[in-house]
C-alpha cells in the first residue's frame, strides 16, 4: 500500500510540472488570438480608412476627351474617318482570358476601344457581344454599367465613384483599380497613336487631369497593398507612367511622345 501511495505521489510530482507547461502553452495561445484579433481588427480600420480616402479622391478622376465621342465632342472629317485604326484590341481576345485580373482589365480596355470605333464610324457589335460575354462571366453588374458610362457619360467622377462604391461594397476593391488602371493605359495608348491629332482635344484642364489620374491610381493601388499583396504586381507594370506630371497641353504632348514605346509595353503586359 505503502509502495502505490509513493508511486502515485512520484506520478503527481512529474505531471505537475507538465501541466503548468500546458497551462502556460494554452494561455499563450489564447494571448496570441486575442492579439491577432485585435490586428486583423485595426488593419480592417484602417483599410476603411484609406478606402473612404480614396473614394473621395476617385470621384474627381476623367476620362481623355475622346472618350466622349457619342456626345459630338470630338469630331473627324470625313477623310480622316475613311483610314480606320489597326491598333485597336480584337475583342476575340475574350476567348483567352483567362484570370479576374484579366477579364476585369479586358472589359475596360475593350469599352475604351469601342469609343474609337465609333469614332471612326466603325462597326461596334463585337465590342458589345463579347465585353457582355465576359461580364456575364464575371457577373458584376457595376463593371458592365461603368463599361457603359466609360463612352457615354461625361459626368465621369461619378462613373468613377459609383464603380468604386459598388467593388468597396462587394469587397472587389483591387478589381476597380485593375480595371481603371487598364482603361487610362489604353486611353494614352490610344493617344499615342496619333499624338498630334488627339491632343488637339485637350485643354490645359484635361491634360493636368491625366496627372491627377495617374497620382490618384498609384496611390490607390499603393495605400491597398498591405491588404492585397497581389496588386504589387500591377503596381509594377505601372511604374513607368507615374512619372507623368504635365500641367498643360504641351508638357503633356512631350511627356507622351516620351513615353510611347513603354505605355505600348504597358498595354501588351496588362493582357499577359
Amino acid at each position: 500500500m505503502k509502495k502505490l501511495i509513493v508511486i502515485l505521489l512520484t506520478l503527481a510530482v512529474v505531471a505537475l510540472p507538465s501541466c503548468k507547461n500546458q497551462n502556460k502553452k494554452k494561455a499563450a495561445q489564447e494571448a496570441e488570438k486575442t492579439e491577432i484579433s485585435e490586428k486583423e481588427k485595426l488593419v480592417t480600420e484602417e483599410l476603411k480608412l484609406n478606402l473612404q480616402a480614396l473614394g473621395e479622391s476617385v470621384g474627381k478622376m476623367k476620362s481623355v476627351p475622346f472618350i466622349y465621342s457619342s456626345n459630338g465632342a470630338v469630331k473627324l472629317s470625313p477623310k480622316e474617318k475613311m483610314v480606320k485604326p489597326d491598333y485597336l484590341l480584337n475583342p476575340a481576345l475574350v476567348a483567352e482570358l483567362v484570370t479576374l485580373t484579366q477579364k476585369y482589365r479586358a472589359v475596360a480596355m475593350l469599352s475604351v476601344d469601342k469609343s474609337v470605333a465609333e469614332l471612326y464610324e466603325m462597326p461596334v457589335k463585337e465590342y458589345e457581344e463579347n465585353v457582355a460575354k465576359v461580364a456575364a462571366d464575371i457577373n458584376d453588374e457595376a463593371l458592365v454599367e461603368f463599361a457603359e458610362a466609360l463612352h457615354t457619360n461625361k459626368a465621369a467622377g461619378e462613373a468613377f465613384s459609383k464603380f468604386f462604391d459598388a467593388e468597396v461594397e462587394a469587397n472587389r476593391a483591387p478589381f476597380f483599380w485593375e480595371a481603371v488602371s487598364a482603361a487610362l493605359v489604353e486611353q494614352l495608348f490610344i493617344c499615342t497613336k496619333n499624338i498630334d491629332k488627339f491632343i488637339e482635344m485637350f485643354d490645359d484642364e484635361s491634360a493636368s487631369e491625366v496627372t491627377y489620374n495617374f497620382v490618384c491610381v498609384h496611390e490607390g493601388i499603393r495605400s491597398l497593398i498591405e491588404f492585397y499583396p497581389e496588386m504589387e504586381s500591377l503596381n509594377t507594370i505601372l511604374d513607368p507612367l507615374y512619372v507623368i506630371n504635365a500641367i498643360n497641353v504641351e508638357q503633356l504632348k512631350a511627356q507622351l511622345i516620351e513615353l510611347k514605346g513603354e505605355i505600348e509595353v504597358i498595354r501588351t503586359a496588362l493582357l499577359n
